[in-house]
């Protein structure tokens, strides 16, 4: 008798033992996301490209955007990041409509991972892939031995600009992802004041800046509510790259993307939560339709 509730005992120890290991296991906010699962379906190598799950260090935030001209909804974009102390990860989604001057038709996802410090962050690959009937995929691979990014893509590009980003440009400029985490980590996790100065891109072709300026403060309606938030005004720079059909008109380069950044004291970033665009008569307006963080308040 004594030796079955000995052994009852130990059983009970070890049941609730698995279910708080299971009530404390840390969600993965990466897992939401639309097509993470197939990130290595199409690999253009042997290289498998894999994210460590977050744990009770990791910072992970969840943006849904929605977007519109004249009610019309054109851009639809998933945005999810986890990061540490040392680390990021992130990866978004973003598919629109054609509308006249204002965007492409196009679907694409796309998935970064790398490290960061007070000066910058540091990519260490970056994959891209469009699902449109082109199907192209991009895979970035950085050396930081050598200081270079290899580049895989199929079907190829036509050209890679003239002239072309040189081997020091594209890999001391951020891949997609990595300049919108840039810009979220400015004046907290990066140094340098948010909405000031030059971010640089490289997106396996074209490299160009975000020139950013800093308006001031603004309250905006997003998520059926207003805050207050920082209003930046980001202004597109190519440098190096382009195809002369790619180069923007001096409409398109004069006119800036309006951000409106939100601070988030458990993300320890500022998110922007709302973006105007206005050029030949159109106005769109993208905004956060969802927001999910577990961050440090969440623990």
């Amino acid at each position: 008798m004594k030796r079955a509730l000995k052994t009852t005992g130990f059983a009970l120890v070890a049941t609730f033992g698995t279910l708080a290991t299971a009530q404390i296991a840390t969600p993965n906010l990466m897992q939401k996301a639309e097509n993470y699962a197939v990130l290595n379906d199409q690999n253009l190598s042997t290289t498998r490209y894999n994210l460590s799950p977050p744990d009770a260090g990791t910072t992970q935030f969840r943006a849904k955007l929605k977007g519109y001209v004249f009610g019309i909804r054109i851009i639809r974009s998933d945005i999810v990041a986890q990061y540490d102390q040392t680390a990021y990860a992130a990866y978004a989604d973003a598919r629109t409509s054609g509308l006249a001057a204002l965007l492409k038709k196009m679907e694409i996802w796309a998935v970064t991972k790398g490290r960061y410090n007070r000066n910058g962050l540091r990519p260490d690959w970056h994959v891209q892939q469009n699902t449109d009937k082109k199907n192209r995929r991009v895979e970035m691979n950085y050396d930081h031995g050598l200081r270079n990014v290899d580049i895989a893509i199929i079907p190829p590009l036509g050209s890679q600009g003239v002239p072309p980003a040189s081997d020091r440009m594209r890999y001391e400029s951020n891949d997609t992802i990595s300049g919108i985490i840039h810009l979220m980590m400015m004046g907290t996790k990066v140094n340098g004041e948010l909405c000031t100065g030059r971010v640089p891109f490289f997106d396996s072709k074209q490299h160009y800046n975000l020139k950013l300026e800093r308006v001031g403060t603004k309250r905006v309606k997003f998520d059926g509510d207003k805050a207050e938030t920082i209003h930046c005004r980001a202004y597109y720079e190519p440098v190096s790259g382009y195809d002369p059909e790619d180069l923007p008109s001096q409409e398109e380069a004069e006119t800036p993307v309006n951000v409106y950044f939100k601070y988030y004291e458990e993300a320890g970033v500022h998110i922007p939560v709302r973006f105007t665009y206005k050029i030949s008569g159109f106005k769109a307006v993208v905004k956060v339709d969802e927001l999910e963080i577990l961050g440090s308040a969440n623990r």
